[in-house]
């Protein structure tokens, strides 16, 4: 039988080896670079197939953060929470897109499209059933499709399109109003 003396160097082998192996995984997962396909793709399944909730908790990881694009303002020079409406991880995966497709020279009109559309869908899943959600979600999707090409984010096509709310004298909103590319005001108004 060792020695207590022999035991204690293999013991503290072992306390250094569980140590490293403990600091090594909780230090988070490391991500290889990807190949363009794979970043593609990658940047395809977080805008277009991750829930938004998903999405939120993958951005909190930032994997793969040296090839994609993370940074967002959320919709920082219009409100994030118009009227109390949380559009915050909404904006912030429309930016995802914008930026992301730009950096990978896939931001074409169509694909603009889709990531515009799919900011929409991220809002509304933001709003559930409330109409007046909704109201505010179609002018800031209407702000992305008239300024998206020219703005510099989420935010300066918000800001751009002049967007407005109209309330009651008991706070229910009634319409919203924002401005188009050619200076018209265009309103939505609040179904009942």
């Amino acid at each position: 039988m060792p020695s207590t003396a022999a035991r204690r160097p293999r013991r503290g082998a072992v306390v250094t080896a569980a140590t490293a192996t403990a600091l090594l995984f909780s230090a988070g997962i490391a991500h290889a670079d990807l190949t363009p396909d794979q970043l593609r793709s990658t940047t395809d399944h977080y805008l277009f197939e991750l829930s938004i909730d998903a999405f939120a908790k993958t951005r909190a990881e930032r994997p793969h953060a040296p090839q994609l694009d993370w940074v967002s303002d959320n919709c920082s020079m219009s409100p994030d929470q118009p009227l109390g409406y949380d559009f915050r991880e909404s904006c912030q995966r429309h930016d995802f897109g914008y930026r992301n497709y730009t950096k990978q020279q896939r931001f074409t009109e169509p694909n603009r499209k889709l990531i515009d559309d799919n900011f929409r869908d991220d809002m509304y899943t933001a709003c559930g059933a409330d109409l007046g959600c909704q109201a505010i979600a179609e002018v800031y999707h209407f702000a992305v499709r008239q300024f998206g090409d020219t703005a510099s984010s989420t935010a300066d096509a918000i800001d751009q399109a002049n967007i407005s709310a109209l309330v009651n004298p008991v706070g229910d909103l009634l319409s919203v109003r924002a401005v188009d590319a050619r200076g018209a005001v265009v309103e939505v108004d609040v179904q009942p």
